[in-house]
């Protein structure tokens, strides 16, 4: 109070976070102060490198036992998840859940995939373990459902979640060369909220982008107008992975959609041979990852507008072979 008997603006201030304090408890104090802080990366031990797991298609003990195996001798030669997920850990994967299709078109993400990762989670410790994705469906729990992820991810331990709509935030893109600002979803972008993000994409031909892998299956995190964004979609997948902070990239290649993307449909439009499928794909470089998976279809990675721009804005290496690639069988 001043000479006058007048409250300051600073005075008036205090004395009304202390009454708020005083009359609703600390919640109330703890409501003022917070302010949500974006994730980063996460400090981790995993060995630079991509590391690529080949698959037996004639291995009696089946599709599950096989897939499992892949994924975890591919993070296996990585260092291990506990190089990456400390105990306590919040860690939310996001596989593609896109379409409403069985896992034989594949369309979305391998469900054996999606197990496989969350059981090595909890093994390391993770306090919760979410899965989830934006999906393209209409009706979001048929695509989850029928994509067989639901069912895996909870027998694994893993709480599956479904979007909602009104957790979209509009953030500002650093660096945007396209895209300034673009809405992404709060849990997968909030440090209080998720300390590992692991991305798990399916390998497919996309009929805008040419390809759907890593980084463009960052479009399972945003809102808004996504159909918007496929007028000159390259470097605008570019923008958005500047964003989004993935720790670890796995790539399900056990199935390729090698024509008919992104939707599928049709086995005739899946590729399951070990010349080109039959693979899990590792790294913490999402460039790298994308780049080695074009060549499963027969494209040069620099002839993928997406893949290119992302190199060239830093965001990864094209060149896989340059970083330390490990590649064996199972």
């Amino acid at each position: 109070m001043n000479s006058k008997g007048k409250i300051s603006r600073r005075g008036f201030l205090k004395t009304g976070i202390a009454v708020g304090a005083g009359v609703y408890g600390l919640p109330y104090l703890r409501a003022i102060k917070k302010k949500p802080t974006l994730k980063q990366l996460k400090e981790h031990d995993l060995k630079p490198g991509i590391v690529v797991v080949h698959g037996d298609s004639a291995n009696a003990n089946g599709e599950d036992v096989v897939v499992k195996e892949m994924v975890r001798r591919a993070i296996s030669a990585l260092g291990g998840m506990r190089k990456l997920v400390s105990n306590g850990d919040r860690v939310l994967i996001k596989p593609n859940i896109a379409w409403n299709q069985s896992p034989e078109f594949a369309a979305n993400t391998n469900p054996c995939v999606v197990a496989a990762l969350v059981a090595l989670c909890k093994d390391a410790g993770a306090r919760s373990v979410v899965v989830m994705d934006h999906t393209c469906s209409a009706n979001p729990e048929t695509s989850y459902n029928r994509s067989g992820i639901v069912s895996a991810a909870i027998r694994a331990g893993a709480k599956v979640s479904y979007i909602n709509k009104n957790r979209f935030r509009d953030f500002v893109i650093p660096d945007g060369t396209v895209l300034k600002q673009w809405s992404f979803y709060e849990e997968m972008v909030y440090k209080d909220e998720v300390d590992v993000l692991i991305n798990v994409p399916i390998a497919k031909q996309h009929g805008t982008s040419r390809l759907s892998m890593a980084l463009k299956n960052v479009f399972g995190m945003i809102g808004g107008d996504r159909g918007s964004l496929h007028t000159d979609i390259h470097p605008k997948i570019a923008d958005l992975n500047k964003f989004v902070k993935v720790d670890l990239t796995v790539l399900d290649a056990f199935r390729i959609l090698k024509k008919n993307g992104p939707t599928g449909g049709r086995l005739d439009d899946v590729d399951n041979s070990q010349e080109h499928a039959r693979r899990i794909i590792v790294s913490t470089d999402p460039v790298a990852v994308d780049a080695y998976g074009a060549t499963l279809f027969g494209i040069q990675p620099k002839d993928v507008g997406y893949i290119r721009k992302s190199h060239e804005e830093g965001l990864g290496e094209i060149d896989y072979t340059s970083m330390g690639f490990e590649e064996f069988h199972v």
